[in-house]
């Protein structure tokens, strides 16, 4: 049974080669393109569940490819996307992040590891898509089923976020950090409007900050009625807090 559709956009054959037979290996459908408009074409007809793209390509950068996928209608433009790339300077991230990507990998990777966050991508955004029933805007019971969750490990929070975001999703976003501490996120129709941990109701950026500096621990997203509150939006507020948290460890310095 093929696990999802994975588009592979990149310049270099023998990386693409690569890529390609182990994400086939894991059971996935993959198809190649070596050119940024080809690859955006591709998406078009191939409706893939995940786009690997490089940033890097020879003729328009990745950056493009993401900005042109996100401006579709529809399933294509909340299809997960992943950036490779040479480069690991909090600029590079920032600006990935800004165009719309899921998850950004720089180089060296393992491809084991690229397999794994392909394959967590396709199966968090199938939770999303198939949790959506027509209808059902009353308050869930306290036994409803949880719409999301996963590992920090495995999964990162900005992902988790922004497939959120997309989906427009109202409820309460519960992360757990390696050492036991709590910290609740409330969502509206996709927008933050308050964070609260034991101690009371917390800053955004503050307790994005937090939670980014976070590499175990779990999460998991129930629906809820969410009270009316200052909505902001979670990619504007992401990217400040990598900002902010790649200034205070030099990162781009």
């Amino acid at each position: 049974m093929v696990k999802g559709r994975v588009l592979i956009i990149e310049q270099d054959e023998w990386t693409a080669v690569l890529l390609a037979k182990f994400l086939a290996e894991a059971g996935h459908e993959v198809v190649s393109e070596g050119e940024a408009r080809a690859g955006f074409e591709r998406v078009l007809d191939f409706q893939p569940d995940c786009i690997l793209c490089s940033v890097n390509l020879p003729d328009i950068d990745g950056f493009w490819v993401a900005r042109r996928v996100r401006a579709e209608p529809g399933r294509v433009g909340a299809t997960p996307f992943l950036f490779l790339t040479d480069e690991a300077d909090g600029a590079s991230r920032l600006q990935g992040l800004n165009v719309g990507a899921d998850l950004f990998l720089s180089r060296p990777y393992r491809n084991e590891e690229v397999v794994a966050q392909v394959t967590a991508l396709i199966e968090m955004a199938r939770r999303l898509v198939h949790s959506i029933r027509p209808g059902s805007e009353s308050p869930p019971s306290s036994q409803s089923p949880t719409v999301l969750q996963g590992d920090l490990a495995h999964v990162s929070l900005s992902t988790a976020l922004t497939l959120l975001e997309l989906e427009r999703r109202s409820g309460r976003f519960k992360l757990r950090g390696p050492e036991g501490e709590v910290l609740t996120l409330e969502l509206l129709d996709g927008h933050f409007v308050r964070a609260q941990d034991e101690h009371g109701e917390r800053p955004a950026l503050d307790a994005l900050r937090q939670v980014l500096r976070w590499k175990t621990g779990n999460f998991q997203f129930r629906p809820s009625v969410i009270s009316t509150g200052e909505r902001q939006g979670l990619s504007a507020l992401l990217l400040e807090a990598m900002r902010l948290e790649d200034e205070a460890s030099g990162v781009g310095a």
